[in-house]
């Protein structure tokens, strides 16, 4: 049974499926929104230095009231995923996806916690959230490539998970060749519920040495007009970000802005209006040369999952 099967608790009511955006129904009001918001100067360093006074967000284009903001670090927990299809037995692109996850996790402290969980076409518990890092690596051994690629659903589920953790400091992490021919939801909507949650995705794409990939890529996932949906279709509305991890130098690196954008990250809060439904979210800072990441929005009622 395809994963995204399983996920029918996730999107009856909530979100339908393929190239559709979300459409929620509804049951009650959101009493408080909190998103995570990475700042960046035009180098791509955290700007760690703003003042309440230095935001602006804007749901559904109004202006609100901060009743909340911090940078302060706290504990950060994240779901890994490994692609296991059958595709990732090719070359080295399962070694390199345990080296990726191995230079995330020198970078871990004591207080962070994860998950290791492996997908195809089912999404599999191999690890649950620990903080001992050794049990993690551990994991690793038996990750065992087989099958298809369920990527889009796998994020949406792995999405759900975090939601149930104490920490603010979230996100999905994902390991793959890029390669989606399995999912049944699309890439906007496996990011719509992680952004409905404020779970940012973040995707490592690896591929062998004689093939260039483009970190944005996604293949064999036909979208309206012919063109192919990209990895920025799945982490871009979720405040995330895609990478390319085929030398340890890029790796490395990839591992690095992952968790800086987590630890650096200022958390906002606000009160938003009650009119149900998808509610978009803007956010502005006052420096010149920022760039700022965070959530394309949250529903008010009933939520997609």
């Amino acid at each position: 049974m395809k994963l995204g099967l399983a996920l029918a608790a996730i999107v009856a009511g909530g979100l339908v499926t393929s190239a559709q955006e979300p459409r929620p129904t509804f049951r009650a009001g959101t009493s408080r929104v909190s998103l995570n918001v990475v700042v960046k100067d035009g180098q791509g360093r955290p700007i760690t230095n703003l003042a309440p006074r230095d935001f602006e967000v804007f749901d559904n284009d109004r202006p609100v009231q901060l009743d909340n903001i911090g940078a302060a670090e706290e504990s950060v927990s994240i779901a890994i995923l490994i692609d296991t299809s059958g595709s990732m037995a090719l070359g080295p692109r399962l070694a390199d996806a345990k080296q990726a996850i191995g230079m995330l996790l020198d970078q871990y402290k004591p207080i962070d916690e994860a998950t290791l969980l492996t997908f195809d076409t089912r999404l599999r518990e191999v690890v649950p959230f620990t903080r001992d890092h050794d049990e993690l690596r551990r994991g690793f051994d038996q990750v065992k490539p087989y099958g298809a690629t369920s990527l889009h659903d796998a994020v949406a589920a792995a999405a759900k998970q975090l939601a149930e953790r104490p920490s603010p400091r979230r996100a999905v992490v994902a390991v793959t060749d890029g390669i989606d021919n399995a999912s049944e939801l699309s890439a906007i909507a496996a990011s719509a519920i992680a952004s409905s949650i404020d779970v940012p995705i973040y995707v490592l794409a690896v591929a062998g040495p004689n093939r260039k990939l483009d970190p944005s890529e996604v293949a064999l996932e036909p979208v309206e007009g012919g063109n192919v949906a990209r990895l920025d279709d799945l982490t871009a509305r979720t405040g995330g970000a895609s990478f390319t991890a085929q030398a340890p130098a890029e790796t490395h690196l990839a591992a690095r802005h992952i968790l800086n954008d987590l630890r650096a990250g200022y958390l906002l809060g606000f009160t938003p209006s009650e009119t149900p439904g998808w509610h978009r979210l803007t956010v502005k800072v006052s420096r010149k040369d920022a760039r700022v990441r965070t959530r394309a929005g949250f529903f008010v009622g009933t939520r997609p999952f």
